[in-house]
């Protein structure tokens, strides 16, 4: 049953529509407003009203000045003068409004209407479809969150933009808070590490960072780190996993944020039950934690940036962990294309919601055919595009991995890996050391002895790590 038997209208505004029009014809300089909010001729409901709209976007396109005797002139070339009604109907819309002053203002308007159809039709379709026995619910889920995607595209892409001068007094307000912070306050959002804390600030919001490494270096445990840091300073987080279960995540965070190990967790379980009250306690501190996983496997980038704006309007998330890039980008004959398409869609979503996006990256085996197999920026799997997005690319490279020493001038004491930083838009380059404890499948930035009483990291137990100094297969996780 259509709209029209059920009673009901599409929601439209003839009069907002006719005085955007008018306002065009009778000030060419208004089409620069109206254009940069209405990109489709579907924003208008009327028909005639959407075929003026072709014949001012066909006539800005070719910088020919847009006035009442062009636009005609165009609708007859096209041969829809009669269709909107003639000459008579363009005179009559210049009557429509006074003043071209307020198009911005009403172009929105009209672009609301148009995503409510948008949605109404959505819907319908979703309804017509769900009643046929012969389409599938899953492909039905997966067909209407690309269509939603496309609409969140489409409503993104009319986002006015900021202005310079707005933007100037942005820098000093940015200056003036950095002068003001504290030596340990943060800009952005806790890393899980003092060094790269300092380095960056705390990753950035809008910002697109790129974490390479070979298979068996700790992405996923780095991030994890990241993760848990981030949340513990009360910043929402979304974790998108491709590759480990959020039980499998949820261990990780538990041995990160104690003494417990992975062997413990995951094979022996306890020698000593109060190893059982360290579990319980890390379990409880953590139950609060502003953390949303989404395990499921084979997400596109589609699908991916659904879910974050999900997560940004429930859960107002500050950070996006993707793990990792090239299993969003699928199995698809153009790889690099594929992975083209879910780098430029990290870095929009991180622009577009105001979070920072980290994704992880694996690298190519050509990293380890060098003498000191440390990663560069051309060993990214698809490097180019990657590259090219990504506002900061940092490495994971530990030396002892591949039974090599440790480079001893750029590593300090209590330090066996390097964090690497290839690119970085807005900062410098260079390597930080970290400490990599393969028991627990932990990152740390500082001497894990010394570091022992860290106030991050508390319920420790020394005989738990006596019983357990044995490393173990690190590169099964």
């Amino acid at each position: 049953m259509n709209d029209l038997k059920k009673g009901l209208i599409p929601p439209h505004a003839k009069d907002i529509e006719e005085a955007v029009l008018g306002a065009v014809l009778v000030d060419n300089a208004s089409v620069i407003d109206l254009l940069h909010v209405i990109k489709t001729p579907e924003v208008f409901y009327k028909p005639e009203n959407q075929y003026v709209f072709e014949a001012i976007l066909r006539l800005s396109n070719k910088n020919i000045p847009v006035d009442i005797l062009s636009v005609s002139d165009e609708l007859k070339k096209t041969k829809k003068l009669d269709a909107v009604g003639g000459d008579f109907f363009l005179i009559d819309l210049t009557q429509k409004i006074a003043s071209s002053a307020h198009i911005d203002f009403h172009a929105h308007i009209l672009k609301q209407f148009y995503i409510k159809r948008k949605i109404i039709a959505l819907a319908n379709e979703a309804t017509r479809l769900a009643y046929d026995d012969a389409v599938d619910s899953l492909e039905l889920m997966d067909l209407l969150d690309n269509d939603f995607v496309k609409l969140h595209e489409e409503v993104a892409s009319g986002k006015t933009d900021v202005s310079w001068s707005d933007s100037l007094m942005q820098v000093a307000k940015n200056v003036e808070m950095l002068t003001n912070a504290g030596e340990n306050d943060l800009i952005g959002i806790e890393t899980g590490f003092t060094k790269l804390n300092k380095m960056f600030g705390g990753w950035k919001t809008g910002e697109f960072i790129v974490i390479g490494a070979r298979p068996g270096m700790g992405k996923t445990a780095f991030v994890g780190s990241s993760m848990i840091s981030a949340a513990r300073a009360g910043h929402g987080v979304g974790f998108i996993s491709l590759e480990m279960s959020a039980v499998q995540l949820a261990t990780r965070a538990i041995a990160l944020n104690s003494s417990l190990h992975l062997k413990q967790l995951t094979l022996t379980g306890f020698e000593h039950a109060k190893y059982f009250e360290t579990l319980n306690r890390v379990t409880s501190e953590m139950l609060n934690y502003n953390i949303h996983i989404d395990d499921r496997p084979a997400l596109n980038i589609n699908e991916i940036k659904r879910k974050a704006r999900l997560l940004k309007r429930k859960h107002d998330i500050k950070l996006l962990i993707v793990d990792y890039i090239q299993l969003s980008a699928g199995a698809g004959k153009d790889i690099r294309t594929e992975t083209g398409k879910v780098t430029q869609g990290l870095k929009a979503l991180a622009k577009e919601l105001d979070i920072a996006v980290i994704g992880l990256a694996q690298l190519s085996r050509e990293v380890e055919k060098t003498p000191l197999k440390r990663p560069a920026l051309h060993h990214l799997k698809e490097s180019g595009d990657i590259e090219q997005d990504a506002d900061i690319v940092a490495f994971l490279y530990r030396a002892e991995y591949y039974g090599l020493n440790i480079d001893e001038d750029l590593l300090g004491p209590g330090e066996n890996s390097e964090f690497i930083v290839a690119k970085n838009r807005s900062g410098g380059l260079g390597t930080v050391g970290l400490w990599y404890e393969a028991n627990r499948t932990k990152y740390m930035d500082y001497d894990p002895l010394s570091g022992m009483n860290d106030n991050r990291f508390t319920n420790v137990h020394v005989d738990a790590l006596q019983n357990y100094n044995q490393p173990v297969n690190d590169s099964i996780f």
